[in-house]
């Protein structure tokens, strides 16, 4: 009879969760290499020439230069409402975990700071992506107006949206 617990024991170990500590390596990110990473000075480009935008404009603006030929390697899935990339939300994480972006924590822009600024003009950005930008620069504009107009309604559409503790009380009214 021990065997068989035994047994039934040593399944229940191999089917069941390890409570191991599992340890994931992750790249340390620091100015060195995101001034060296192309893409990244391209994102950061982008975000200082066109000015302030939401994170999901950023997306869609991102598609729309990589249509017209700028070259910047980014893989777009339709998720929900919009394109998202996970590459350019990390490259976008790296940017502001070096302090070259930031978040307007009222409007929820996405801006870049002095150090960014002084960045691009200290290393550079890559000249397809100048060009292309340079080139469209008033449409690629208007186009931001555009997509952060909507995002703006959609944010403010949400925010006036009843609770449901208080069904016909709008939160910003209690």
């Amino acid at each position: 009879m021990p065997r068989k617990e035994e047994q039934k024991g040593q399944a229940k170990q191999e089917t069941g969760k390890s409570k191991e500590l599992k340890i994931v390596s992750v790249q340390v990110v620091t100015r060195d290499k995101v001034v060296k990473n192309p893409r990244q000075m391209a994102l950061l480009y982008i975000v200082d020439s066109l000015g302030p935008m939401h994170e999901r404009t950023l997306h869609d603006i991102a598609r729309h230069i990589q249509d017209l030929g700028g070259e910047l390697g980014y893989e777009f899935r339709s998720l929900g409402v919009g394109l998202h990339s996970p590459e350019l939300k990390n490259d976008l994480i790296a940017l502001t975990y070096v302090g070259f972006v930031e978040v307007d924590p009222v409007r929820r822009k996405i801006r870049s700071t002095g150090e960014g600024k002084e960045a691009l003009e200290k290393y550079g950005t890559p000249p397809g992506i100048v060009r292309v930008v340079e080139e469209n620069k008033v449409n690629l504009k208007n186009l931001v107006a555009l997509f952060d107009s909507q995002v703006d309604m959609q944010l403010r559409r949400r925010a006036e949206r009843p609770t449901r503790r208080f069904p016909g009380v709008r939160p910003g009214l209690l």
